[in-house]
């Protein structure tokens, strides 16, 4: 197995792991998919299905990412993200 080294800033690194996690993904896996197209993830679950549906927590998403600040944390889970979403 070979490995890939990228140097990224700290908020780009944010931005990635939000969208991953919103995907239900690892950065690796959600990486990985955007590159090469592959489905090397396991399949989401029905939450993430439905967190991924809606329009008002997909413009939430796009409102923290488009402003940085300290306060923003990095979602672990999908159960983290509802939390943070408020659902």
């Amino acid at each position: 197995m070979n490995r890939l080294t990228i140097e990224i800033d700290p908020e780009q690194h944010r931005q990635i792991k939000t969208l991953a996690t919103f995907s239900g993904m690892t950065i690796k896996d959600f990486i990985l998919s955007k590159t090469l197209g592959t489905k090397q993830h396991k399949t989401p679950t029905d939450s993430t299905d439905r967190l991924m549906g809606s329009a008002r927590n997909a413009a939430r998403l796009r409102k923290a990412l488009a402003s940085p600040t300290s306060e923003h944390r990095v979602f672990e889970s999908v159960e983290d993200l509802k939390d943070a979403l408020g659902i």
